[in-house]
């Protein structure tokens, strides 16, 4: 969980996760399963109503030697069936060791691409996976599992836009590829839900959190939801919002706020990614057909 040891969410704003949501909207049965759960990453409170980090549990500093270790350990695997859950993911990769995260690699549709990248506790267990190369996801498959470093999947990415580029001309030029992975900083993005009867914009949005830096705001007035990107924690930035226990007031109705992680996280940022290369695709192609030049004028 991408919480901060000195923030502690609702089980009402834990209820709003999506995965969680298809599989229990009980918080007292959230709670006690939390509580009896194996892991030391959180805690829960004496009444049972709210989680935090676990304080002897820190989040890592999320520094460069925290990255170069955090990718060695991270493998690509190609190959599964297109209707594979996460559940079914993180069962068979459980197999081979302790994971901090399973990721389903999808398309623009949502739809899985049959591509995960999975991070092992221990570098050991990431490097026993990668020596397998003959492994499959079930025992009657076709063909074994494509397996590869992250490091090693990004780089034959980068061979094959460059390659690309050299043999595909203008035309190559001209198309906009699919972003199926980014780098971001993990614990920046709230996203508030339920705001489609609530009269408010962007720059109330903003001013909610005022002690914070604010780098971007995705709501346009009407919508369902926002997205609030912040050039620190968000999990910080909610924190300094609440007022009355654990309420947060926006144009005088509580909302729900939570930091996006996981999956969800991941999406965010890739759509973010993609509508940034198409900006700039549409720009290059404006400036080169000379309506975005300014022409000189001939006395």
């Amino acid at each position: 969980l991408s919480l901060s040891l000195s923030l502690s969410l609702s089980f009402s704003s834990l209820s709003l996760s999506i995965r969680l949501a298809g599989i229990c909207s009980d918080k007292v049965i959230i709670a006690s399963a939390v509580h009896h759960s194996s892991s030391d990453i959180v805690k829960v409170n004496d009444n049972f109503t709210k989680i935090r980090r676990n304080p002897d549990n820190p989040l890592p500093k999320n520094d460069d030697d925290y990255k170069t270790k955090s990718n060695a350990k991270t493998i690509y695997a190609k190959g599964f069936p297109l209707d594979m859950t996460i559940d079914q993911a993180e069962g068979f990769f459980g197999a081979h060791g302790e994971m901090c995260f399973v990721k389903l690699r999808k398309n623009a549709d949502n739809k899985f691409k049959g591509s995960v990248f999975v991070e092992f506790v221990k570098q050991e267990d990431a490097d026993k996976f990668l020596e397998q190369k003959d492994l499959k996801y079930k025992e009657d498959d076709d063909s074994a599992l494509i397996i590869m470093t992250r490091n090693g999947y990004f780089d034959s990415k980068k061979h094959k836009v460059n390659d690309g580029s050299k043999n595909g001309g203008e035309e190559a030029d001209s198309k906009v590829p699919e972003i199926e992975d980014v780098e971001y900083e993990k614990g920046r993005v709230l996203r508030i839900p339920n705001l489609e009867n609530i009269a408010t914009d962007r720059e109330s949005i903003k001013g909610l959190f005022a002690d914070h830096k604010v780098s971007w705001v995705n709501f346009q007035r009407g919508e369902k939801e926002a997205f609030v990107r912040f050039d620190g924690s968000a999990g910080e930035a909610l924190k300094s919002a609440m007022s009355d226990g654990d309420k947060v007031m926006l144009c005088g109705s509580e909302i729900q706020p939570v930091v996006l992680e996981g999956e969800e996280e991941l999406e965010y940022w890739k759509k973010a990614a993609q509508e940034k290369l198409n900006f700039f695709n549409r720009k290059r192609k404006f400036d080169r057909s000379g309506r975005g030049r300014s022409k000189r004028r001939k006395y």
